[in-house]
């Protein structure tokens, strides 16, 4: 945890103050930004669904950690230590930990010239990384650093740094399964991972607008609408069922909602999402 005894703005420089200190331009609270990320399914949610229906790692395509040496704005190295996060993700789940490990450094340089370093124990995470059976232990802890770092953040109103590291880890993750459900035409199971994302869009744009008059987040809220409307097309049909009450074996009342829902999506979709997305993300990438 940082030292409190000193003022935190104190190891930003005045440019990094002049650049990073922005007030959120919509009023909203700590328990309703939470609950905005927390819709959003994390990195290793759905490099997980990846590994676990049998589709092979493919190195092509993430990212190479050394565009970590091109990220010289803040903007750039929030984005590509989310992206940088999303891989490390996706190589971890894999038993990729040599390539891991190499993610995980790239995150702590990054982080360190956003003077969040103190968030990101590399040897704890290493240790965790290695052990390939503590998924769950390592979303928990991510979360929790991420919740602590984004309270630091928020004190120093430099929130906009964590909703770009956010932005930045959603469009790789969305690259990512998207690439691969290409890859794997016929597996429903990853279909849906893509389709599902629409549930997403809306609280993107939400994000984007905490900072809407900042030069990136004009950026990537222009370079986001041909993605938004790639999802256009793809419906989600709510069928309203009935609610059933019953006993459990210990006497417990169990309610049952038959309702259902179909999400209505093709691989037309898919392939203006995939172009739209892999377009969002090279441009991400190339801001500097």
């Amino acid at each position: 945890m940082p030292d409190t005894s000193v003022d935190p703005l104190s190891k930003l420089t005045k440019q990094q103050q002049e650049d990073q200190i922005q007030k959120s331009e919509i009023d909203i609270s700590d328990e309703e930004f939470y609950a905005l990320i927390q819709a959003i399914p994390t990195p290793l949610q759905s490099t997980s669904l990846m590994q676990a229906v049998g589709v092979e790692y493919q190195s092509s395509f993430i990212l190479d950690t050394d565009e970590s040496k091109k990220a010289n704005s803040w903007f750039s190295q929030s984005v590509k230590l989310g992206i940088f996060g999303a891989d490390m993700a996706y190589s971890n789940v894999y038993g990729e930990t040599r390539k891991s490990i190499q993610y995980l450094t790239s995150i702590r340089g990054l982080a360190d010239k956003l003077k969040i370093g103190q968030f990101f124990d590399v040897a704890s995470i290493k240790q965790m990384v290695e052990q390939k059976d503590n998924l769950d232990e390592l979303i928990n802890i991510s979360q929790m650093n991420f919740q602590k770092m984004n309270d630091y953040l928020q004190k120093q109103n430099r929130g906009k740094v964590s909703v770009a590291m956010i932005l930045g880890g959603w469009v790789e993750t969305l690259y990512l399964s998207a690439k691969v459900a290409t890859l794997e035409k016929n597996n429903e199971a990853l279909f849906e991972n893509v389709s599902e994302q629409k549930f997403s869009l809306e609280t993107i744009q939400l994000l984007l607008g905490l900072y809407a008059s900042d030069k990136y987040f004009k950026i990537f809220k222009e370079e986001f609408q041909p993605l938004f409307t790639a999802y256009e097309n793809v419906e989600v049909i709510f069928t309203q069922g009935e609610i059933t009450y019953s006993e459990d074996a210990e006497g417990n009342m169990v309610a049952e909602d038959s309702s259902t829902s179909e999400i209505v999506f093709t691989k037309k979709d898919l392939e203006k999402i995939t172009k739209a997305v892999s377009n969002l993300r090279k441009k991400l990438i190339e801001i500097e």
